[in-house]
């Protein structure tokens, strides 16, 4: 005698389409509920990051817990899979709802590094009820999606937790990408006259195949060594100048929210004296272009005036004044080298 399942667990048990269907209506739903992290709250509920973080901890469960139902494919009991996915559904609401109510209060660059970092954890639980729901048969994809949700989840809690951190690490990104300029121009002319020489004695090289848009020291004139060499001085005063002005933001613990504000608007300053340092860092290889040159060290001077403005109303203004001379006393020099050539 050959033993079968009751009738009334078969019927129970979801057909593949069937659950495939719902796992798809649930991966819509997921998608429009995104939409409440495009507008801000009318009012800032004030919810910590600390808040945003254990919900989004909460969501890690119930992903496991999906993974775990559907790990052998998606032929599982009906009423045990609705409640299942009920449930991760909840827990992705409740996590929205906290994320959004974070937004609003701590400034832009805040509330777009939450909104985003949101955004990540809702598509991975999406793709991991896609996944999960997609076939009877196991899938091999159910666990690296688990592990996107995870991984989601955990960077979403590494975030700053206020406006004034989210602009400091904003602020040190751009410091970064000078720092390297500056690293960059300060090798033209390391070699110095003497190992010139030296190079003299040597076997001579291959030559270069014409695509290849690297630069040597034998690739400038006397007159644009001299323009780079300056322009290197001015990269390299360019990062002493962000060093100054982000310290002590940094050090900062104020979450004023005139502050923050003037933050934003030193950040804003700050990407685009980042762009024009980076164009006076590639106008500085030959052929140069001095004029162009010029104007582009004028921008960056002037939107360093605007930064160390901005800096001074949230909160350090003497230092950042002192950091803005400086950077003036840089540019002028710059300034001096061009007209001369």
């Amino acid at each position: 005698h050959r033993h079968t399942r009751p009738a009334a667990v078969l019927d129970a048990r979801m057909g593949g389409g069937e659950l495939a269907a719902r796992g798809k209506a649930l991966v819509a739903t997921l998608a429009a509920e995104l939409k409440a992290l495009d507008v801000p709250p009318e009012v800032p509920g004030g919810t910590s990051m600390a808040q945003v973080g254990a919900a989004a901890e909460v969501v890690k469960h119930g992903a496991t817990k999906i993974q775990m139902l559907f790990a052998d494919g998606a032929d599982v009991p009906g009423e045990a899979a609705d409640a299942m996915l009920q449930d991760f559904h909840g827990h992705i609401v409740g996590f929205l709802a906290y994320a959004t109510s974070a937004l609003g209060s701590q400034g832009a660059t805040f509330d777009a590094g939450v909104a985003d970092a949101a955004r990540l954890v809702s598509n991975s639980c999406a793709n991991l009820v896609a996944v999960a729901t997609a076939t009877r048969a196991p899938s091999p994809e159910l666990k690296p999606a688990l592990a996107e949700v995870w991984a989601a989840c955990d960077a979403l809690k590494k975030l700053p937790k206020n406006g004034r951190a989210a602009v400091s690490k904003a602020l040190m990104r751009s410091a970064a990408v000078v720092k390297d300029v500056a690293a960059e121009l300060a090798e033209i002319g390391a070699s110095g006259d003497e190992e010139l020489d030296e190079k003299e004695n040597e076997p001579e090289q291959p030559l270069r195949h014409e695509d290849d848009m690297t630069f040597e020291d034998g690739d400038f004139d006397a007159e644009e060594l001299r323009v780079a060499r300056a322009c290197g001085a001015f990269a390299q005063a360019s990062f002493e100048f962000l060093k100054a002005l982000v310290s002590p933001i940094v050090r900062r613990t104020s979450e004023d929210a005139s502050e923050t504000e003037a933050l934003e608007t030193a950040l804003r300053e700050c990407r685009l004296f980042q762009r024009y340092v980076e164009e006076v860092g590639a106008g500085a290889y030959p052929p140069q272009a001095l004029e162009a040159l010029a104007a582009d060290a004028r921008a960056a001077m002037e939107r360093a005036q605007a930064m160390g403005r901005a800096v001074g109303e949230a909160g350090d203004a003497q230092a950042a004044a002192e950091a803005t001379a400086a950077f003036e006393a840089a540019h002028e020099t710059l300034a001096s080298v061009v007209e001369e050539s």
